[in-house]
């Protein structure tokens, strides 16, 4: 069963648009799986996630002097969390939706409208770009070429992604891809583990009751959106047959040969 948020580019932004006008979403809210058990003093376990995947920086980095950008950043709650527990020197974020953009500005953020595959910003401007579970929104070979070009050499590049399929076959996706628009993998990290404990507290707590009401259309499509019990998704978390994997990714200081764009679609999890 698939899920209510639509796999054509229009019509998901639409849905996106939708979902972050809407009063009930927090200011600050964030649609990734999350990942349990959030450290203390961190407000959700979506926060948590980012967590993990700023972590994979090496802990020697002196993060005052990086500038760096999020793309797909919502309404801001990783920035937010990157701000306060990294303190970076300038943090930006673009969103391809116009109300994310505007609810992250009302906090105090610099995100901007656009799209990954066409940023707005110079040449080796970022020490530091991050995506997390929002790679298939985009055209994937253009976005991390974009990437590259806005990234000083030696910069960092974090993706974190759910992936249909085994932690091997992730980790060498992160490479192909990586690789095809200039970067080096560093190393990749499994956290199916915090991120599948995080989807079933989620279930446990939602419960599907709310939906009882709603056309069975939309309740089944609803209950694989949130991976809800009794969903085809959950029962691929429970089963081990989906991982989540965050991988670190490096511009070389000096580049070599003018890398291809890689324009496959990619099998990561599609949301």
């Amino acid at each position: 069963m698939p899920s209510l948020i639509p796999r054509t580019p229009w019509a998901r932004r639409l849905v996106y648009e939708l979902i972050y006008i809407w009063p009930g979403v927090h200011r600050s809210g964030t649609f990734n799986p999350g990942f349990a058990p959030a450290r203390p003093g961190i407000q959700s376990k979506q926060i948590q996630l980012y967590a993990e995947l700023l972590d994979q920086i090496p802990p020697d980095a002196d993060w005052r002097l990086f500038s760096c950008l999020e793309l797909a950043a919502g309404c801001g709650g990783g920035l937010l969390y990157l701000k306060a527990h990294r303190a970076p020197k300038e943090t930006i974020g673009i969103d391809h939706s116009h109300i994310a953009a505007w609810r992250s500005r009302q906090l105090g953020l610099d995100v901007r409208q656009g799209d990954a595959a066409r940023l707005p910003f110079e040449e080796g401007r970022f020490d530091c770009v991050f995506c997390l579970d929002a790679l298939n929104y985009f055209a994937v070979g253009p976005a991390l070429q974009e990437a590259f070009r806005v990234l000083k050499p030696g910069g960092h590049l974090l993706l974190g992604e759910a992936f249909h399929g085994t932690v091997g076959a992730a980790g060498e996706r992160f490479r192909r891809i990586g690789e095809a628009a200039g970067f080096e993998l560093q190393h990749f990290r499994d956290v199916s583990g915090g991120v599948r404990r995080s989807i079933e507290e989620n279930s446990a707590s939602t419960g599907a009751s709310f939906l009882r009401w709603l056309p069975a259309f939309i309740r089944n499509r609803l209950m694989e959106t949130l991976s809800l019990e009794g969903s085809e998704r959950l029962d691929l978390w429970r089963s081990g047959a989906n991982c989540f994997v965050l991988a670190a990714l490096k511009r070389p200081a000096i580049r070599g040969p003018n890398p291809q764009p890689d324009g496959e679609n990619l099998t990561f999890w599609q949301n």
